[in-house]
């Protein structure tokens, strides 16, 4: 039976904020403007991003290392000049289209300023998790001929020290395309 892979990684209060290095495998619920899917992200650093159906399904990698630092709330990044304000978020046009691409850029190189020592990461190791739940029955519902999925909760502190927590689900029929 086959087992796939999912993450979702990030602050475990809402008063903080983390940047991620892009250098996640290729996650099937990651898609571009047109809708495609899955795409590997452009961008140097994930903003946005915290979640990762890891792609095709069924692949199991050797390890998924996650490099991550600590990073500023919303309203300090529209300070900065980092963050799309309310008003810009949802406006139509060439020019407000312009304007959240160069907030964008000044985003990227903001985080292109964060020291290496700031840099933590974590080392996930999915094989050693499949050897773990090889034997163990899902007590959800799903689709048993997808088979299992194996769900990693990773909660990020403010001091840099994290807690992984994982789950086994059996890999939901409808679950392909959503975080």
């Amino acid at each position: 039976m086959k087992n796939s892979i999912t993450f979702v990684v990030g602050p475990s209060d809402f008063e903080h904020n983390f940047i991620f290095k892009n250098n996640w495998p290729l996650c099937r619920n990651f898609y571009d403007s047109d809708g495609n899917m899955p795409v590997k992200r452009k961008t140097k650093y994930l903003t946005t991003d915290n979640t990762c159906k890891v792609s095709p399904e069924g692949y199991v990698p050797e390890q998924i290392i996650i490099k991550y630092a600590p990073w500023l709330t919303y309203e300090e990044q529209i300070k900065k000049g980092y963050g799309v304000p309310e008003e810009l978020r949802y406006a139509q046009g060439e020019e407000a289209a312009k304007k959240r691409l160069a907030i964008m850029a000044a985003k990227q190189e903001g985080v292109a300023k964060i020291p290496a020592t700031e840099w933590k990461r974590i080392i996930l190791t999915p094989p050693q998790e499949v050897e773990k739940y090889k034997y163990q029955v899902p007590e959800d519902k799903g689709n048993r001929s997808r088979g299992k999925d194996i769900h990693y909760l990773i909660s990020l502190n403010p001091d840099g020290s994290y807690d992984i927590k994982t789950k086994l689900y059996w890999v939901s029929k409808y679950q392909e395309f959503w975080n």
